[in-house]
């Protein structure tokens, strides 16, 4: 073994060592995956403005929040990373930390198509989420991960 074999086996070591068990390796807002680029955005559900978020509500994003106050609103944009051109039609679930995936509905932010809806994140700390995209012409599900770090307040 070189000295730089033994050097690069040492440094992928302590990538693992320092990686095991975290999240810290994944994306944070942006990856692309199968020819799709995603993009994640996470906003304060009492952020979310222009649209009514009240439980019961019929006309509610995504039929409103919960009443827990640490509900926040996940969004994802898609694109066709060949040509850049947005992915209006898709079908996109996502889930957050342990949480049972839910369907991120179609929604227009600023006149473009984008995929929502509501989460609770509780605690600090690094949350996973899960996004899976099954779009036309893809023969299997698109699968993408990142790592959101969360501030409660935030």
């Amino acid at each position: 073994m070189t000295r730089r074999d033994a050097c690069l086996l040492a440094t992928i070591t302590m990538a693992g060592a320092l990686g095991c068990g975290r999240d810290a390796g994944l994306p944070r807002s942006e990856q692309t995956v199968d020819g799709v680029t995603v993009y994640l955005g996470i906003v304060p559900a009492a952020l979310v403005q222009g649209h009514s978020t009240k439980p019961g509500d019929p006309q509610a994003l995504h039929g409103g929040t919960t009443t827990i106050a640490a509900s926040h609103h996940v969004m994802v944009a898609l694109f066709d990373a060949a040509t850049g051109a947005r992915i209006t039609v898709a079908l996109v679930k996502a889930s957050v930390g342990g949480s049972v995936a839910k369907t991120l509905e179609p929604m227009e932010v600023n006149g473009l198509m984008t995929y929502g809806n509501f989460f609770a994140l509780s605690g600090p700390g690094v949350e996973r989420i899960r996004v899976e995209i099954l779009s036309p012409g893809k023969p299997a599900p698109i699968k993408a991960n990142f790592a959101y770090q969360h501030d409660p307040g935030t």
